[in-house]
């Protein structure tokens, strides 16, 4: 690791630290709160509570990347602590408003963007995992696992590349997964196949082939129906 990629992560983190600035301000909130309990003062206990309250939602938002939500939470948030908890003129609190909504905006504008979303985890992961244990499965289980093989190819080029939109699929997948596996595991304790075997191996390895053909189909006519709103909007809009 370079020093410019370090520098650049210290300086990451010192931005993210930020936020703790503005709690570190707003801490004289909370003795104040508890002198305003103790003196029953309901006015000031609201003040605070929504100074506080509102302070702590722009500190999210600017740790979100969110500076401008987050920099007029905090102009409000100052604004109404010093209007209701401490007895400011309307112009004065609003005037504090302002420059605490001036203030933080400053201090957040050069900050990095917020981090992206990891992806969604590939719901087709642990069904390649499974598979790829019985890659060295007894001979006679070889067409179902390579028909569910082509069903996997076929469903990584769905939407996402994962089985989550297709819940049909993913029973579909585990209950041949579940049946092989156990299958497996007899054969290798030494179990005599019986004589429905193989017949049950290629019914299954029909059912993942017909399985294929019909989400094939399902995407080929979404294809046409695409195809044909298109053709027609551009002959409403006189492009065609």
């Amino acid at each position: 690791m370079t020093e410019r990629d370090l520098l650049g992560r210290l300086a990451l983190r010192l931005r993210k630290l930020r936020g703790t600035l503005l709690v570190l301000l707003a801490s004289p909130l909370l003795p104040a709160l508890f002198l305003s309990l103790f003196g029953g003062e309901q006015q000031p206990i609201l003040g605070l509570l929504l100074g506080m309250g509102l302070i702590g939602l722009g500190v999210l938002r600017l740790r979100r990347g969110r500076v401008r939500q987050g920099a007029i939470l905090v102009g409000v948030a100052t604004g109404l602590a010093a209007a209701m908890a401490a007895g400011v003129a309307p112009l004065g609190a609003a005037v504090f408003g302002l420059m605490a909504w001036f203030g933080t905006t400053l201090l957040y504008t050069d900050t990095l963007p917020a981090e992206e979303a990891p992806p969604p985890p590939d719901a087709l992961t642990p069904v390649r995992q499974r598979l790829s244990t019985l890659e060295k499965a007894d001979p006679r289980l070889g067409p179902a696992l390579v028909a569910l093989r082509d069903l996997v190819a076929d469903l990584s080029l769905r939407s996402g590349g994962a089985a989550n939109g297709v819940p049909e699929a993913r029973r579909f997948l585990n209950l041949q997964l579940d049946g092989l596996e156990r299958i497996e595991s007899r054969l290798r304790l030494g179990a005599e196949p019986p004589h429905g075997l193989v017949p049950l191996v290629a019914e299954m390895a029909r059912g993942s082939q017909a399985l294929r053909e019909r989400l094939r189909r399902e995407e080929k006519e979404a294809l046409e129906i695409q195809v044909k709103v298109l053709a027609d909007r551009l002959r409403e809009e006189g492009y065609a």
